[in-house]
């Protein structure tokens, strides 16, 4: 029998283990999927110039500590997010360039109603209360009409969920993203691509070569791969892990380190109380894609461009240089997320990216003899389509869900744990919160393994 077994081979899970380990338990990792890392997946590019990041890329290694002490301990190269160049900004009916870092050039009444909005988001979310259940109750879309939101505010507004989140903004509560917000240092910490913000910087070798080292710590002969639970059962002195194999791992207590959306797949029994199984069970997972387009050299420079775009159309809402120069790797990542990311998601491959060409061209206003229709390399990510992800990087809870059962969600049921990003106090939904729900949890097993005897039965 094992202290713990850890379901799910992601940053969350693999840090309990870890954690878990260094305060001397022992511990067994099952993983779905034949490799580590879950949303973190780096692949290789054909002509041998680096890593396209699939999944989670983007770090502030000054700001997230944890980040930090591995990029450290692991001798990682890291590359900033380049800003130098003009923005573009994609209205319904308008195409602006702008400068980069400030406010898209709107009309002065627009500019004036977006920046107050802007404002008061961030001032809410920089401030230390718990979200408000009123604000629970309403969409992000109903409580900035109720601010004066004007139409192109809106539209903002609505972008900013998309490339967060994957949903829309009448999607997802206030409350959920204002607090979203708050665990992030404010909503220009979210949004910044500068040392202020949570997009500051990349790994150069790829974004899962932290995952990969956190497993080669753990230890490949205390991880599982290829080995999808098909149920858990908590008997109250042990808890059963059966896998989709045939095997039956057998410990204490479970670290369960998946996406709470996906917890009704695990036929867990006892079932989970409830009130627990009303919040997990209506969390939603937005449609969050990516398509990469690499190059020989970075074009959109030439032209004055920093290769950063938002979009109001789609289907790219937002999209980076996510070039590393000195491997003479040039490309931009696009973001296609939201309603656009699910009609997206439905079109041929060969129509998938032809519309991503076709917005790329008319965004940076060349033709078809342009450089851009002669990228060496096309990835797409459709993480909806991953059946052990099924979407976006944190689940959202339900309008009303967040404050109703916020002394249940994310907390021990039996000798069942729950981690993931979605929970962490800090950098939620970003592979730090991901590394810092995973040390807690693995804290709180150890606790419970001290000071409690087995577990009564559910």
């Amino acid at each position: 029998m094992f202290d713990v077994i850890v379901v799910g081979a992601g940053l969350s899970g693999l840090q309990a283990a870890l954690s878990a380990q260094k305060a001397g338990l022992s511990v067994v990792i099952i993983e779905a999927r034949d490799r580590v890392g879950g949303k973190v997946w780096s692949v290789p590019l054909a002509s041998k110039r680096g890593f396209a990041d699939l999944g989670a890329a983007w770090i502030n290694d000054n700001l997230q500590k944890r980040i930090r002490a591995y990029v450290n301990q692991f001798r990682l190269q890291v590359v900033e997010q380049r800003l130098t160049g003009n923005a573009i900004m994609q209205t319904h009916d308008d195409r602006i360039v702008y400068p980069f870092g400030i406010t898209p050039s709107f009309a002065p009444h627009e500019k004036r109603n977006l920046e107050m909005v802007r404002d008061h988001i961030q001032a809410a979310s920089l401030k230390k209360e718990e979200p408000r259940s009123e604000d629970d109750e309403q969409s992000m879309d109903q409580y900035i009409c109720s601010l004066g939101a004007g139409s192109k505010t809106r539209h903002m507004v609505n972008l900013w969920v998309r490339v967060m989140h994957g949903l829309e903004s009448t999607q997802e509560s206030a409350a959920w993203f204002i607090d979203y917000c708050r665990r992030n240092k404010g909503l220009l910490a979210v949004r910044a691509d500068d040392p202020t913000g949570g997009n500051y910087r990349r790994i150069t070798t790829g974004a899962q070569k932290i995952p990969e080292m956190l497993a080669g710590l753990v230890g490949a002969s205390n991880i599982h791969l290829s080995r999808p639970v098909a149920s858990i059962t908590d008997h109250g002195d042990h808890v059963n892990v059966t896998t989709t194999t045939g095997q039956t791992f057998v410990a204490k207590r479970c670290i369960i380190s998946i996406p709470s959306t996906m917890y009704t797949d695990l036929a867990i029994s006892p079932s989970l109380p409830p009130p627990v199984y009303e919040v997990t069970s209506s969390t939603q997972l937005g449609h969050y894609n990516k398509a990469i387009v690499c190059y020989d050299k970075p074009w959109w420079r030439d032209l004055g461009y920093n290769g950063f775009v938002l979009s109001y159309q789609g289907p790219v809402v937002v999209a980076r240089d996510t070039s590393v120069d000195e491997n003479q790797m040039y490309a931009l990542t696009c973001f296609i997320n939201g309603e656009e990311g699910e009609k997206w998601s439905k079109l041929h491959p060969h129509d998938r990216r032809r519309v991503v060409m076709d917005q790329l061209a008319t965004l940076f206003d060349v033709g078809l003899d342009s450089e851009l229709y002669r990228p060496i390399e096309f990835f797409e990510q459709i993480w909806k389509h991953e059946p052990y992800s099924k979407g976006a990087l944190a689940p959202v809870t339900a309008l009303g869900h967040y404050t109703k059962f916020k002394s249940v969600y994310g907390k021990p049921v039996g000798n069942l744990h729950f981690v993931g990003t979605e929970y962490s106090p800090e950098w939620k939904g970003y592979m730090e919160g991901a590394l810092c729900s995973g040390e807690l949890g693995a804290r709180e097993v150890v606790e419970a393994l001290k000071h409690a005897g087995p577990a009564s039965k559910l």
